[in-house]
């Protein structure tokens, strides 16, 4: 069984890159691949450790960088990237997570005010940069119960649901615009063929509504080496439709738990909510292990 999908404290997972190994190994996975957003930080903890003591399996080095397709923020993982040229070129066209939670959580609460949504008086002066937007501001907008005729049902109890349905949706007035410091799909591409990489598209069903607009933008665009086929809030008909399309397409296979600690209290390393069991076979075509 593998992992390719998780993050440490190095991006907006709570574990460290200690625990996430230790974990690994206890689960008994075989290859993982750390996949924090827009850095490759922890790859440079693991060279100054003696990585057996905490891992015996393999490692594959890997990122998440966001991006957007067709308007919509989206993510992709690179794969078998050198991964101090990929920090450098990240580094360089990022913001820090704090700087971009800042002018996320921002521009969100304005976009919340026109549209006539109840916040607390507080809510810009209580908001800590180290957390998500999205999080900090459906905890206030839930605070009111006149908002309620505002979001669908599983968005009033979920923040995930909350990004994924009005914040990143472009046809909502919640939509937050990112244009200006998230690079495009592109550009976000040459970023990880650069550093010499394989770019998979990660939870495409994630997207929701937008996913058959973004999926299709992708594969057009011509760059996409593989898909996460295995990930955890597929249903049965998702991962045969997404796997059936790798084969025609000619693409690879991935994937992952998106495992973030105690931020995803239902999502656990290696099986999701339970119902992942990642065969190892599916990287053998494809992966370079570093470690």
């Amino acid at each position: 069984m593998i992992d390719l999908h998780m993050h440490t404290t190095y991006s907006d997972g709570t574990d460290s890159l200690k625990e996430v190994l230790q974990k690994a190994q206890s689960k008994g996975l075989s290859v993982i691949s750390i996949t924090d957003h827009n850095n490759c930080d922890a790859y440079f903890e693991l060279e100054k450790l003696k990585v057996s003591d905490y891992y015996t399996g393999k490692i594959i080095a890997g990122i998440e960088l966001n991006t957007k397709a067709e308007g919509v923020p989206i993510e992709i993982l690179g794969y078998n990237i050198d991964y101090k040229k990929m920090n450098e070129l990240a580094k360089k066209t990022y913001l820090s997570p704090e700087k971009r939670n800042q002018v996320e959580f921002e521009r969100l609460v304005n976009k919340c005010k026109k549209a006539g949504m109840a916040l607390d008086d507080d809510v810009l002066e209580k908001f800590d940069k180290k957390d998500f937007a999205s999080v900090a501001i459906h905890k206030s907008i839930t605070n009111h119960e006149e908002n309620k005729d505002k979001l669908n049902e599983r968005s009033w109890n979920s923040s995930r649901d909350f990004y994924r349905d009005y914040m990143s949706n472009p046809s909502t007035p919640l939509y937050v615009e990112m244009d200006d410091i998230v690079p495009d799909l592109d550009t976000a591409i040459n970023l990880v063929k650069v550093a010499g990489g394989l770019v998979f598209i990660p939870h495409i069903y994630e997207y929701r509504d937008n996913t058959p607009k973004v999926l299709d933008y992708i594969l057009k665009n011509g760059r996409l080496d593989g898909i996460e086929c295995y990930y955890t809030t597929f249903t049965d008909t998702q991962h045969e439709y997404i796997l059936n399309l790798t084969k025609e397409k000619g693409l690879f296979i991935s994937g992952g738990s998106d495992y973030h600690g105690s931020r995803k209290p239902d999502t656990d390393l290696g099986v999701g909510h339970g119902n992942l069991k990642i065969p190892e076979s599916i990287q053998e075509p494809w992966a370079k292990y570093i470690f």
